[in-house]
């Protein structure tokens, strides 16, 4: 049975009562919690761990928050070219076809959450002097919340660009009115607060606070940081310490392993979020400590024929992708092994070498998932490519319970169909992240070395290139196909193309929406929430 080992679940409702509004009491009297005090909190290292478990608490927010299955997953992955969105969503639909505005609701939900990290963690750092610790415990749970404020700043700034750069507790409803910071200044406060967190984090976690971020987390998403603002030297730098001791990450054997409940927190694992089958009151939960903790994603993935609710497919074009390149004669598979972990398919339509499985625990054939499929895309299914003569036919497999032998395996309300973890930073992503800063650093042979331990894994031939220019090629091609459907791939287009170049990038791509992409898209416009309530700020200047 999964342990929750980041939070005691069963104390964490009173901790949420203490951080969730803008004014905020601290915590509960321990003699009687109908009468709190702000002196009667902050008194031990305890009342810093359980504070410690709300900031994070946002990002664990199966449904609304930024990895949340309602909204953040579908926003990061909806305004890429890897997936392929149904219309039955108003507010996704607009994303994904870039006719979105302020008003739309999911972006208003996955901001809010960001600020809500945010807030907690600056709650906790303001209070944190008056508990008696000691310096290297003090300054290893201020690094904690940090990490944490600089990684939702990371997630705000490469979303909303300039955003208010809250770093204290509003008091007031005066205070609480902020104006947007340049994006330059979110930049320096991200590399600030990561950088404390780097120095300060251990390297390891015992088994008890798996989940917790590490030094490893804080230098990867540093790394990350300079990467996305094209500081190249920095970034080779920062991420080569992730290469060696003390550091031991490295690839996990079969791809596949990264995505099932079976090996989480492996050594390809650098952050990710720990999910549990806690909680009665089905997924519509909140973060009370009867609601359900599990991941919610199965459920807006897997088709009607287990329980989901099929909200995307993978597109046309990254199909395209993964076919370019057969493994050599004799493999134990036709294709990048990586398509058998992120896509069911029927293997005989292409004549694979590879048996036809039969899905979840060997219930499923791909006949009734693809069946239970078609009646829900209404005649708008993607135009799959034609292979071996016959007409493709995917679905996606990865966040699915395909390992699962239950009807309703991705029906989330059902006790263990929801503790897998969510990993969202891997070493693969640093060993990529890192080859692009030594490609542009003309570090040309580390940068083909990272391609190539990323080809092995996936049962591809070493390959050697000509030049620069061939490497970026396969850099870009083996960045989506190792990262479908996990966030990063829109992050990476915007980094690559200019506006107009990323236009004709989806028109070519046949991406949903490719003819209304504009330069505004780079951005999520700040919500109406924030412009109603915040009267200090100013919409980006894009959407104005």
């Amino acid at each position: 049975m999964k342990t929750n080992i980041l939070f005691n679940i069963l104390l964490l409702p009173a901790f949420l009562i203490l951080f969730t509004a803008c004014n905020e009491s601290k915590f509960l009297d321990l003699t009687d919690p109908n009468n709190s005090t702000e002196e009667d909190y902050w008194k031990t290292e305890a009342d810093v761990e359980a504070a410690m478990a709300t900031v994070y608490s946002p990002i664990r927010a199966q449904m609304y928050g930024y990895y949340g299955a309602e909204t953040g997953w579908q926003v990061q992955n909806g305004r890429s070219d890897d997936t392929w969105n149904r219309q039955d969503s108003q507010s996704m639909w607009q994303l994904t076809t870039f006719i979105n505005s302020s008003g739309t609701g999911t972006n208003g939900d996955i901001f809010s959450s960001l600020y809500q990290c945010i807030h907690r963690a600056n709650t906790l750092l303001q209070n944190i002097e008056e508990v008696p610790l000691t310096d290297t415990r003090m300054n290893e749970l201020k690094a904690e919340a940090l990490f944490l404020r600089g990684f939702s700043f990371f997630l705000l700034v490469i979303n909303w660009g300039d955003v208010p750069l809250r770093l204290e507790t509003a008091d007031t409803a005066e205070e609480a009115m902020l104006a947007s910071s340049p994006e330059a200044e979110i930049w320096k406060r991200i590399e600030a607060d990561l950088a404390f967190a780097k120095q300060h984090l251990p390297v390891n976690r015992p088994d008890s606070e798996l989940g917790r971020v590490t030094k490893g987390a804080a230098i990867a998403y540093l790394g990350k940081s300079y990467v996305y603002q094209g500081k190249y030297e920095d970034a080779e730098k920062e991420l080569g310490l992730l290469l060696d001791a003390p550091y031991s990450y490295d690839l996990m054997p079969e791809y596949e392993d990264n995505f099932t409940e079976f090996n989480e927190f492996n050594k390809e694992s650098i952050f990710e979020i720990n999910y549990s089958d806690y909680g009665t009151d089905g997924f519509w939960g909140s973060e009370e400590s009867t609601s359900m903790q599990g991941i919610a994603l199965p459920k807006y993935i897997g088709t009607g024929a287990t329980g989901g609710w099929f909200k995307a497919m993978p597109s046309p074009s990254i199909i395209n992708e993964y076919i370019t390149e057969l493994r050599p004669a004799g493999s134990d598979t036709k294709y990048d092994k990586r398509m058998y972990t992120n896509f069911f398919f029927e293997y005989s339509d292409f004549n694979d070498v590879k048996a036809n499985e039969v899905f979840y625990g060997g219930t499923k054939p791909f006949d009734d998932l693809w069946t239970s499929a078609g009646g829900s895309l209404a005649g708008v299914e993607p135009d799959y490519p034609v292979i071996e003569g016959v007409k493709g036919r995917f679905l996606t497999k990865k966040y699915t319970n395909f390992w699962i032998a239950d009807d309703n395996a991705d029906h989330v309300e059902v006790l263990g169909h929801r503790s897998n973890n969510y990993r969202i930073m891997r070493f693969a992503e640093v060993l990529l992240l890192h080859a692009e800063a030594c490609l542009q650093n003309n570090n040309l042979t580390q940068a083909a070395a990272h391609l190539n331990r990323i080809r092995e894994r996936a049962g591809l031939p070493y390959k050697t290139w000509a030049g620069k220019e061939e490497l970026w090629e396969e850099l870009k091609h083996q960045k989506l196909l190792e990262f479908y459907q996990e966030g990063v791939r829109f992050f990476d287009l915007k980094r690559w193309y200019t506006a107009s170049e990323l236009k004709q990038h989806f028109i070519q791509k046949k991406k949903q929406g490719a003819e209304s992409f504009e330069h505004k898209h780079f951005y999520l416009p700040i919500p109406d929430g924030e412009m109603n309530t915040n009267k200090a700020i100013e919409q980006h200047p894009l959407w104005r």
